[in-house]
């Protein structure tokens, strides 16, 4: 009576419902050894189909649950994703990132997934990203502005951590997620040339990073396809904050107070809302006295008067496909490019005809 007494406590909990079995004791059930009903759970094709079954059918009847630290560290896994944010001058606090943050981490969290998220001092990026894999401490990494000349690559294919980055690459065999920055800048100017304007500036991003040579691409494909030749002068240096937008347009205000500059291609929100900052304190209406687009689509852009009229990103849905490429090179798929389209928005808010019919 004892012996069964015992038994019966543990298998059984207070309200007669089955109690939570380790594998060894699961093992000792079935009549197999532990790797072998390791397997089986893990649906390993080695394991027989009767035998599976068997294993499975025992570990429902005794609700057995496994441990999860014990199996990630089996298949040496974390069940951690690094996630690095833009160095200085951005930062987490930029909307656009938020958003893409939210699609990634949703996405992640939905496969069991946690987010380690290392702070990054200006300068020591590449300090900081060796630490994070050191020792096998996430499973794979997720990145964002690639640069020209990208030594992070390197030092990630010589750790052989899966990685992905939010913005295409200049290198091969490197999976990236993005989205259409060249084309998305060729349809903003050419929307801008059919208003009339052909004296269209345009504030760039910090140098050095793909996407900002890619919609400095896009605007000359722009004025191209208007027949419109280059200017130097009309290409004015940011930085992709809001506080390089306002410097820009602080900087070349003469120009366009002389009508030297009847519109602005901004290369993302945060400098067009920046910029337009700088032209209000300048008393200059918008699109009446001159006209501005943007690049990204971020939700507070949405919120000025008037709206303001920008190329579109699926920002949230960029997050959730990097973090599905990110999980198809965990499991050793061949790297993935991707390419999401855009779209313009809010197209008669922010710009205008020429003023005056110039």
């Amino acid at each position: 009576v004892y012996v069964l007494s015992a038994f019966l406590m543990r298998i059984l909990d207070e309200g007669g419902h089955c109690m939570k079995i380790t594998m060894a004791e699961l093992a000792r059930k079935c009549g197999y050894s532990k790797a072998t009903v390791s397997r089986a759970l893990a649906d390993d094709p080695r394991v027989k189909p009767e035998t599976k079954s068997l294993i499975l059918d025992v570990a429902a009847q005794y609700n057995y649950q496994p441990h999860m630290v014990a199996s990630n560290l089996a298949r040496r896994r974390t069940k951690t994703i690094g996630l690095m944010f833009p160095k200085a001058p951005r930062t987490i606090a930029d909307p656009f990132f938020l958003e893409y943050l939210h699609g990634v981490s949703e996405t992640l969290f939905e496969q069991g997934y946690s987010l380690l998220i290392p702070q990054v001092r200006k300068r020591r990026v590449m300090e900081t990203l060796a630490q994070l894999v050191a020792h096998s401490r996430v499973d794979g990494i997720v990145l964002t502005e690639p640069l020209l000349r990208d030594e992070r690559v390197e030092l990630l294919r010589d750790s052989g951590v899966p990685f992905v980055f939010l913005g295409s690459t200049v290198g091969n065999n490197v999976s990236w997620v993005d989205g259409d920055n060249r084309g998305g800048a060729l349809a903003a100017v050419r929307l801008l040339g059919s208003l009339g304007h052909t004296r269209i500036a345009t504030i760039t991003g910090e140098p050095g990073l793909v996407s900002t040579e890619k919609r400095l691409a896009g605007y000359y494909d722009g004025l191209q396809a208007l027949g419109v030749e280059r200017r130097d002068d009309l290409v004015w240096p940011g930085d992709f904050t809001r506080q390089g937008g306002y410097n820009a347009v602080r900087d070349n205000l003469r120009q366009i107070t002389a009508g030297a500059v009847t519109a602005i291609f901004s290369c993302n929100d945060l400098m067009a809302i920046g910029a337009i900052q700088a032209l209000s304190e300048a008393g200059l209406k918008i699109p009446a006295d001159i006209s501005i687009m943007g690049f990204d689509g971020i939700e507070v852009g949405q919120y000025l008067t008037p709206p303001l009229t920008t190329v579109q990103q699926p920002v949230f849905r960029l997050g959730q496909e990097v973090a599905r490429v990110l999980l198809g090179q965990i499991e050793k798929k061949e790297p993935i490019q991707l390419t999401l389209p855009v779209e313009i928005i809010n197209e008669t808010n922010t710009i205008g005809p020429v003023p005056g019919g110039k």
